[in-house]
Formats: structure tokens, C-alpha cells, sequence
């Protein structure tokens, strides 16, 4: 990693938060598709609670 680490070290900012950002978009994406997996038919208000869920108990046990 410490090739890639230094090109991150050259990105702006601004193009690092953008990373960190898609990063996240792609974890909840993935995580979203998970819970629909389990839950076929979940309406979307379930769906955001149960990803809330599994984010703030993810948070908690590290």
C-alpha cells in the first residue's frame, strides 16, 4: 500500500474527500443490498431504519 498511499498523498483535498464520499456510497450500497437479500418486498422506510441499525451497531462493536 505504500505506493498507493503516496499517490493519495498528492490528491487535493477537495478530490479526497470525493474518495472517502464514493467509498461510502459504495459500503451503504452493498450493505442496502444485504438487507434487501434478507428482506424481499421491504419498503424503503424499513429499509433506511435496518441500514441505520446495522450502521449504529457497527459503530458500536468495532
Amino acid at each position: 500500500m505504500g505506493e498507493e498511499s503516496e499517490r493519495l498523498g498528492h490528491l487535493k483535498p477537495d478530490q479526497k474527500v470525493q474518495i472517502a464520499i464514493d467509498m461510502t456510497d459504495g459500503c451503504m450500497r452493498v450493505c442496502a443490498d444485504g438487507i434487501r437479500q434478507q428482506f424481499p418486498g421491504i419498503s424503503d422506510e424499513a429499509l433506511l431504519d435496518k441500514l441505520r441499525e446495522r450502521i449504529k451497531w457497527a459503530k458500536e462493536n468495532p
